[in-house]
């Protein structure tokens, strides 16, 4: 993998978009309401489609503690986004393949 390919953020989008012919107005745009709706579904509650997986709003779970502290995190936001791995992206991203069904199970053998 290049290094350049390695920040895979917006302006990397807005490059490969005006790879392909567009300006930077219409791409910029373009990318903005890619995020502006996916950040519309997630705020729903829906699930957003992602390479390797999906994307889903979950619940931040925060300990007690905070509270008798007195000082919350600086982020205290209800919801967060987390990336559900599919199979492929286990195998892509982490290098470990899911288990196929009966297999790795042991069975005990009852000896009479």
């Amino acid at each position: 993998m290049e290094k350049e390919s390695q920040k895979l953020g917006r302006a990397y989008l807005v490059k490969k978009l005006r790879e392909r012919g567009l300006s930077y107005r219409h791409s910029v745009r373009i990318v903005n309401f890619i995020f502006a709706e996916m950040a519309k579904t997630l705020k729903r509650g829906g699930v957003v489609p992602f390479p390797f997986g999906k994307l889903k709003r979950v619940k931040r779970h925060f300990s007690k503690w905070w509270d008798h502290v007195g000082d919350p995190p600086a982020n205290s936001s209800l919801y967060t986004v987390e990336h559900v791995l599919d199979e492929a992206g286990g195998q892509e991203l982490n290098g470990w393949r899911w288990p196929k069904k009966g297999r790795g199970v042991r069975k005990e053998v009852v000896s009479k």
